[in-house]
């Protein structure tokens, strides 16, 4: 099966993605830290925007592997529309991972932090979550399932809630130095 180049251009992505999730993890571990902090939002809630998220790029990874998984006829240009998403949105994230450092959690942190302010998160307070709402667009792109629409916008709508939750900690947590940040920075872009 001929794959097109539009499918290594995926799965190279990818795995840059996973590559910096390691690092940051190596990271943390050389820290004595972890990923998971406390959840944000009702636990129910927390793990079904997790997965819908997940599952969505394994979708996405399948159909760059499989480009034959097409249940029905796309327009040609949709797989290349989608890198237009893709792309950006793995370098915003892998750039979020080295910026939040020992901060990097999933959940809100246990301990002490930082509020991070430099980098991109002098232009977006949550470029992370900006990173990783664009991979999961360019997975519908790629792969426009009604199974991978609907787990894109469960896990965008969750993410949003979680995102909510994490500016009122941060707001808690840092006081007016987050509000005068919160003033200046918009919350996406």
């Amino acid at each position: 099966m001929d794959h097109p180049l539009h499918c290594y251009i995926v799965l190279i992505a990818m795995s840059l993605m996973g590559l910096a999730l390691l690092i940051q993890g190596y990271r943390l571990s050389r820290q004595g830290q972890h990923f998971l902090g406390a959840v944000a939002i009702p636990k129910a809630w927390f793990i079904t925007g997790k997965l819908s998220l997940f599952t969505s790029w394994v979708l996405l990874l399948a159909k760059a592997v499989d480009p034959s998984m097409d249940w029905f006829a796309v327009f040609p240009q949709l797989p290349w529309t989608a890198l237009i998403f893709l792309i950006p949105g793995v370098l915003i994230m892998s750039v979020s991972f080295y910026h939040l450092g020992v901060s990097l959690k999933v959940g809100l942190p246990h301990q002490e932090t930082v509020l991070k302010t430099r980098g991109l998160y002098s232009f977006s307070r949550n470029p992370l979550y900006l990173g990783v709402y664009l991979i999961t667009i360019a997975s519908v792109l790629y792969f426009p399932d009604i199974v991978n629409i609907i787990l894109c916008v469960t896990g965008i709508i969750l993410h949003h809630l979680i995102t909510l939750s994490e500016e009122k900690f941060l707001s808690s947590r840092f006081g007016s130095s987050y509000e005068d940040y919160k003033n200046k920075v918009r919350r996406y872009i």
